[in-house]
C-alpha cells in the first residue's frame, strides 16, 4: 500500500513513527511537495481543511483519506477514550487520566501536543489511550471509541470549517460511527448534542448541572452518578461551573471503567493539578485565563466574577461575539490588542462599554492596571494566540511574566 503522509507538524511526526515501526513505506510531503497522486491512502494534517484543492483530488480519485487518530485505530486495536468539545477538552482529558492512573497505566495523549502515534509507539503496554480529539482530527474520520464524551459544541473555527453545519457533523463523527457494546458521554443541558446522541448506536449516559434526569448530576451540594452519591461539590467547583461540568463528564466516563468507584475519584480529584492558564490565579485580582481561544471560553470565565476589567484579543478566526450578551453587566472596561482588536471595540461600544485598543498585550494589561479600582483584571484573550504567540501556553506564559514584573 502506497501512503502518502501529507503536511509536517506534531501530529504526522508521530504517523511516521508509527509507520516505521509497522516497516510501511510512505512518502511524507508539504502540500507544495506534491507532484502525483498515485496513493492508496493520505494521511493528512489536521490543519489541512477537506476543501483544499489537493485534497479534493485525492477523493476525486477514490484515494482514501485520513488523521492520525484514523490510522492509529487502523493500526493498533487498544482501550480508547476520546474527548471533544468546544471547550474543557484538555481539562477533562486531564481528569480522566489522573483518576484512572490510580489503576491503570494510562497515556494522555492526542490534540494536547502529544499525538496519538506517538503515544503508540513510545507507550505500547499501556492499558489506556485518552485522546483530545479537535474538530481537524474527525471531520473525515470513522471511530469507534470504547468510550466517547462530547462536552459541548459552539460556534468555532469557521475559518477552517465551511458552515457551522460542518463544524457540527465533525464534532458528531466521536460517537457516529460507535458500535452498540460502547459508550457516548454527552451534557444533557446542550440541545445540539441532545439531537446528536437521537441516532447513535452506542449506548447514551448523560451528565448535566441542572437536569435529575441525567445518569450523572448535582444535587443539594453534591455530585451523584446512578443515583449514588459521588462527592461534595467543593468551594473551587462552586467558583467555577465550567469545571464542575467536566468533572461531572469525567466522573460519568472513568465510571465505565472496571475498579473505579466514587472512593476512587473523590481520592484522586485530591490531588488533581488543574490545567495551566485557565483561569489560573496569579493574586487576588489577577487571573491568567490564556487558554481561552473562543469567546464560550471567556464568557465561562466572566461567569465567575462580578466587576471586571478584561484584556482580551488575537488571531480572528470568524468568531461572533454575541454570546458575550448575558455577562456584559460583567465588564467595567475592556481592553483589547492584537488582530482582532477593532472587531472587539466596536462589539464592545455598540453595547455602551468603554473599550480601549493597544497594539500589544503589555499595553493593554498595563492601561487595565493603572486603571483598576478594586476590579477583577481577567486576561481571558477569546481568540486564537496565531497573530502574537505559537501557542496559547507561549502566551499564558508571557502573562505570567509581565503579570509578575509589574507586580514586583
Amino acid at each position: 500500500m502506497k501512503t502518502l503522509v501529507l503536511g509536517k507538524g506534531v501530529a504526522n511526526d508521530g504517523v511516521i513513527l508509527l509507520l516505521e515501526e509497522d516497516q510501511l513505506e510512505y512518502d511524507y510531503l508539504n502540500l507544495d511537495e506534491v507532484k502525483e497522486f498515485d496513493y492508496d491512502l493520505v494521511v493528512k494534517a489536521p490543519g489541512i481543511p477537506i476543501s483544499e484543492p489537493i485534497i479534493e483530488m485525492f477523493l476525486e480519485r477514490k484515494v482514501q483519506v485520513i488523521t492520525d487518530v484514523e490510522l492509529a485505530f487502523m493500526l493498533r486495536k487498544k482501550f480508547y477514550i476520546g474527548v471533544t468539545g468546544s471547550n474543557g477538552k484538555t481539562t477533562t482529558v486531564s481528569l480522566i487520566t489522573h483518576i484512572l492512573s490510580s489503576k491503570y497505566d494510562v497515556v494522555a495523549c492526542g490534540n494536547i501536543g502529544y499525538s496519538i502515534c506517538r503515544a503508540l509507539v513510545e507507550h505500547p503496554t499501556a492499558d489506556i489511550f485518552v485522546v483530545e480529539c479537535s474538530s481537524f482530527q474527525l471531520e473525515m474520520s470513522k471511530l469507534d471509541f470504547n468510550i466517547s464524551v462530547l462536552l459541548n459544541v459552539h460556534p468555532c473555527h469557521l475559518d477552517h470549517h465551511a458552515t457551522y453545519k460542518d463544524y457540527i457533523d465533525s464534532k458528531a463523527n466521536i460517537c457516529r460511527y460507535q458500535n452498540s457494546n460502547h459508550y457516548t458521554i454527552y451534557h444533557l443541558d446542550d440541545p445540539i448534542l441532545r439531537d446528536i446522541v437521537k441516532f447513535i448506536d452506542s449506548e447514551r449516559i448523560s451528565f448535566s448541572r441542572n437536569f435529575y434526569l441525567a445518569k450523572c448530576y448535582a444535587y443539594d451540594g453534591f455530585i451523584y452518578n446512578n443515583k449514588k452519591k459521588v462527592m461534595k461539590i467543593e468551594q473551587n467547583l462552586i467558583d467555577k461551573p465550567f469545571l464542575l461540568e467536566d468533572v461531572m463528564a469525567s466522573i460519568s466516563a472513568v465510571s465505565l471503567v472496571k475498579g473505579i468507584c466514587p472512593k476512587v475519584i473523590r481520592d484522586q480529584l485530591k490531588t488533581f493539578e488543574e490545567v495551566e492558564y485557565r483561569l489560573t490565579k496569579i493574586n487576588d485580582f489577577i487571573y491568567n485565563d490564556a487558554k481561552s481561544t473562543n469567546p464560550y471560553s471567556t464568557m465561562a470565565a466572566l461567569e465567575c466574577f462580578d466587576k471586571v476589567e478584561l484584556v482580551c484579543g488575537g488571531y480572528d478566526r470568524k468568531e461572533n461575539l454575541a454570546c458575550l450578551q448575558s455577562v456584559l453587566p460583567k465588564l467595567k472596561r475592556v481592553y483589547a490588542y492584537g488582530q482582532t482588536k477593532e472587531k472587539v471595540k466596536e462589539y464592545m461600544e455598540e453595547n455602551r462599554i468603554k473599550c480601549f485598543t493597544f497594539d500589544s498585550l503589555d499595553e493593554a494589561f498595563h492601561k487595565a492596571y493603572q486603571d483598576r479600582t478594586n476590579e477583577i483584571i481577567l486576561f481571558s484573550p477569546m481568540f486564537a494566540s496565531f497573530d502574537h504567540f505559537k501557542n496559547y501556553i507561549e502566551r499564558g506564559k508571557y502573562f505570567n511574566e509581565i503579570a509578575t514584573k509589574i507586580l514586583e
